[in-house]
């Protein structure tokens, strides 16, 4: 167990200094196009593996969660003027305030969803929060004096200013809030409350019997999943320097899914890694050519096909794969550690193995698939 979580440290540190020393090396384009995009992307997948892994809710709104927060944003931080429609729109807060309350506006949409969802359960749950989602996409769309119709926005500006100016920066920007969501997350799935949200998730009239609200919890989860949406909806809306309905349309809403389940719905670091993997297939998919088949403006084919196959090869994602793989690998190594010749120990050529004490009881977490 001390040989695997030193190599665990390790590996840790390793990931950490790669990540800081990433801007310092790469182009322009890795660092803003691949790597900033794709934290983005995974804080959104991020919000749906916590709530599908450990609360079992698979909601198809956190797209639409995004895409408020973005709106928010520019509603509350651009300078006022009037739009097409001679509607005066625009409050001139300065960025990280007008960010803080269009996060806080997101979680108390995501709250409203969890109320108006909290006593459906499966494909009935599934199919009302995309119907919530494409409602909201369609306000959007069609409203001229508050969205900006299919327009929508532009000239958002961050705290440090547009991110092709200074890409290094906005890329440490979305490294540090990006951290901070997923330590936040894996204490909170330890924590009390998140035991709670995996007993609903497990059995819910059982948790019901024992005296906890599951309505008044499932309305939390969602408020907290409405809340890293925002961030991402933020965070996207700052890297893009505009918004526009296309945001938040059942494109983003199926690809946040892919994302989440392409990197593993039971492992929160496989939003990001499958965030990554999503993005490089769309960056590159035109370069792609299989049999003389290219892939050039076939992007949705290519991503379908890797869909398939990462579900039927690993149901439990990438890094479930790679967590099964990991464990096995150990589990050998352990084995032929604890394989001592008694020869060798009653000659005194080796010393004796000592009895290691039963594992204690592992809370589900990074490195246990919790299932939706």
């Amino acid at each position: 167990m001390t040989w695997a979580r030193s190599q665990q440290g390790i590996t840790t540190l390793a990931i950490v200094a790669l990540l800081l020393l990433y801007p310092q090396v790469m182009p322009r384009f890795w660092v803003l196009s691949i790597a900033a995009n794709s934290m983005i992307l995974g804080i959104a997948a991020l919000s749906l593996v916590f709530m599908a892994g450990y609360g079992g809710m698979t909601s198809l709104a956190q797209a639409a969660l995004a895409g408020f927060a973005a709106y928010m944003l520019a509603l509350l931080s651009l300078v006022p003027s009037t739009n097409a429609t001679g509607s005066a729109l625009g409050a001139g807060l300065p960025s990280i305030p007008g960010a803080l309350i269009a996060i806080a506006l997101a979680t108390a949409l995501g709250a409203l969803f969890g109320a108006i969802s909290s006593r459906s359960y499966g494909i009935y749950f599934l199919m009302l929060t995309l119907a919530l989602a494409v409602g909201f996409y369609y306000i959007v769309l069609q409203n001229y004096d508050v969205f900006g119709g299919h327009i929508g926005f532009a000239g958002i500006e961050g705290p440090t200013g547009q991110p092709r100016e200074d890409p290094p920066t906005f890329y440490y920007l979305c490294l540090a809030v990006s951290a901070a969501i997923y330590l936040g997350l894996r204490y909170l799935v330890r924590s009390q409350l998140g035991l709670t949200f995996q007993g609903m998730r497990d059995n819910p009239r059982r948790m019901a019997a024992l005296g906890y609200r599951v309505g008044a919890h499932r309305v939390a989860l969602f408020g907290i999943g409405g809340f890293v949406a925002g961030i991402s909806g933020v965070l996207g809306a700052w890297y893009r320097g505009n918004i526009s309905p296309g945001i938040l349309d059942l494109n983003r809403t199926i690809e946040v899914l892919i994302v989440a389940v392409i990197g593993g719905l039971g492992y929160p670091i496989g939003a990001f890694v499958g965030a990554v993997l999503y993005t490089l297939i769309k960056v590159f998919a035109s370069s792609v050519t299989i049999a003389g088949f290219s892939f050039d403006e076939r992007f949705n084919t290519l991503v379908g096909l890797g869909f398939v196959v990462i579900v039927l090869v690993a149901p439990n994602g990438i890094v479930g794969l790679a967590d099964r793989a990991y464990r096995a690998v150990t589990h050998r190594s352990g084995a032929r550690r604890r394989a001592v010749d008694p020869l060798a120990v009653e000659a005194g050529l080796v010393p004796a193995p000592v009895a290691q004490p039963p594992d204690a009881p592992v809370i589900a977490g990074d490195d246990v698939p919790t299932g939706s």
